[in-house]
């Protein structure tokens, strides 16, 4: 979430008074393996793009907690920045 708040500050909706980020998170229990998804979406601020060289934050997003079998989602659109992201709980204790 720091790279994603640092980027939208520097680059993102939270460089316009008008801008916002929405965060979704929700943990998806139905299967053997426990599931987290997150979204991060931002409106309100200038057009989206794809960067041109990719940092080590983009490396981040990438690969940190997801798996070959679900990459995480970049969509830069006009509207601004959506990243969704679904990644195994496999091996963490979830408390019910």
């Amino acid at each position: 979430m720091h790279e994603l708040a640092t980027n939208a500050a520097k680059y993102g909706s939270l460089t316009t008074d008008s801008g916002r980020v929405t965060v979704h998170w929700s943990l998806q229990v139905d299967g053997n393996e426990p599931e987290l998804y997150f979204r991060w979406q931002e409106r309100g601020g200038p057009p989206a793009r794809p960067p041109v060289e990719k940092g080590f934050g983009s490396v981040l997003l990438e690969h940190a907690v997801a798996s070959p079998d679900t990459p995480p989602i970049f969509d830069y659109t006009a509207e601004g920045f959506t990243y969704e992201l679904t990644a195994s709980l496999a091996g963490s204790r979830i408390e019910r």
